[in-house]
């Protein structure tokens, strides 16, 4: 019996089931906030305005041009900031101040401020808190070396002189500030847990249960009529430059001369025909970012010195020319004769993925001079054939280096001011981070006929795809 006692309670516990401990679950990565990107053009009477082009939400790209227009559209709402790069890095913060439309399309005004001249303020700025706390008997550390915090960082958050703000800590990336969450005062672009909105069709960003909203097409998002009191309506980046980081030692000044702070409104001069400004020089323009979220930006300039750069075009004016003469034999256009070269290009190189491999992209025009049409006969009374007119050719040539540093063209387009509409002009204008994930792809203008546009296109070893395009350009 005592056997029997001690054997049953062994079954017992044998029999219970075992229960797993229970595993942490994960959590959901936080959604980024909208991420606009446009074009600041600086205009050759003086001033600067905002082209909108894209905006990059939840993995996908819309209509900058378009997207939430009430009536203006939401990447040029007053007061959004931009962050001009040339090459991945920071030039200066542009403000947007009068949202206007020219001739249908959407630009902003707004107040430019270089990079340069933000350093020279925040160095003034920390001059005089070094002096004021040198007034003040405080004396420095002299304990063992440490890292010091940039003036205007968390741990001097009180030292900022009243009306200014203390500038944000600087970054060595030269990346966007932080959101500040210790300013009430301070607009954020988070959207909050709140899945209450005031249009349930209208797409909306950090609400799961909208999430298939957000996937509307960009004409669908044009179609709305945002409220501005919806929690959950997406913002983009709000403040003051002064409020911005310094930038790295190796940033890029402006090839030109810095338009003035007060922009000059655009005449009828600036909206002429497209075609006609294919021809002319384009505005001085750089692509500018307005993204609240934590990013960081990177060089994306592959230099080289001239003699390079020169070799490197050596080996890609062949190719250029072989484009054109293809397109010109199909198109019924004048072949340029065999003794043509291109004198009048530009090219550029980058590094978009981290490969410290260059993407070299060439933009050329050659002028051909009339020809005599194939086939053509003299005319009754005429010694001479009919012939063509003068003719410019646009060729962009993108091109990437094998094992043997040897030009591979992966992407070309060419056109000519007579086929303009089915075959638009790229103009190649910078690298930008447009999805920021680190990696650039390249922003192209796109000059047709009767109008003018935008492109996106990412680069792949062997192959260039478009990911993007739209927007309204002048």
């Amino acid at each position: 019996m005592l056997s029997l006692c001690t054997f049953a309670p062994a079954q017992l516990r044998d029999r219970t089931p075992k229960t797993e401990p229970e595993q942490p679950q994960a959590k959901k990565p936080a959604k980024r906030g909208p991420r606009a990107i446009g074009v600041l053009e600086f205009l050759p009477g003086g001033g600067a305005r905002l082209v909108p082009v894209a905006l990059w939400i939840d993995g996908r790209y819309y209509d900058a041009s378009l997207y939430g227009a009430n009536p203006e559209p939401m990447a040029l709402e007053p007061e959004t900031l931009y962050q001009a790069t040339s090459y991945g890095e920071p030039t200066g913060w542009f403000t947007v101040t009068l949202p206007k439309q020219i001739n249908g399309n959407w630009v902003a005004d707004g107040k430019w401020k270089t990079q340069g001249a933000l350093d020279a303020r925040l160095a003034e700025q920390a001059a005089k808190q070094a002096k004021s706390k040198h007034s003040s008997g405080i004396a420095d550390d002299q304990g063992p070396p440490v890292l010091r915090r940039a003036a205007g960082s968390n741990s001097d958050a009180g030292s900022g002189t009243e009306g200014n703000p203390p500038p944000a800590p600087a970054s060595s990336s030269g990346s966007a500030p932080p959101q500040n969450g210790d300013d009430p005062g301070r607009p954020t672009l988070k959207a909050p847990a709140s899945s209450s909105p005031a249009d349930s069709s209208r797409p909306t960003l950090g609400n799961d249960s909208n999430a298939a909203d957000t996937r509307t097409t960009a004409s669908q998002a044009a179609a709305t009529s945002p409220d501005e009191d919806d929690p959950n309506r997406p913002t983009l980046h709000r403040g003051k430059p002064s409020d911005q980081p310094k930038a790295s030692p190796s940033v890029i000044t402006p090839a030109r001369p810095a338009a003035s702070n007060t922009t000059k409104p655009a005449g009828p001069a600036d909206v002429k025909n497209a075609s006609a400004r294919a021809a002319a020089e384009p505005p001085h323009a750089y692509p500018a970012v307005s993204d609240a979220g934590d990013y960081e930006t990177r060089p994306m300039l592959y230099a080289m010195t001239p003699a390079e750069k020169e070799e490197k075009a050596r080996g890609l004016l062949p190719m250029a020319m072989e484009e054109i003469r293809n397109f010109a034999s199909k198109r019924n256009a004048p072949v340029p004769p065999k003794t043509a070269t291109i004198t009048d290009y530009d090219l550029r190189a980058f590094d978009l993925d981290f490969s410290n491999s260059p993407t070299l992209v060439l933009t050329a025009k050659l002028s051909s001079p009339g020809a005599a049409l194939a086939g053509a006969k003299p005319v009754a009374g005429k010694t001479k054939p009919a012939t063509t007119a003068a003719v410019d050719y646009f060729v962009t040539l993108v091109a990437r280096l094998d094992i043997n540093s040897q030009p591979i063209k992966i992407f070309s387009s060419v056109t000519d001011n007579n086929h303009l509409d089915a075959f638009p002009r790229l103009q190649v204008i910078d690298a930008v981070d447009a999805d920021a994930n680190g990696r650039g792809v390249l922003l192209f203008r796109q000059y047709s006929d009767t109008s003018l546009n935008y492109s996106l296109y990412r680069v792949f070893p062997y192959q260039m795809v478009k990911v993007f395009e739209g927007g309204a350009g002048l």
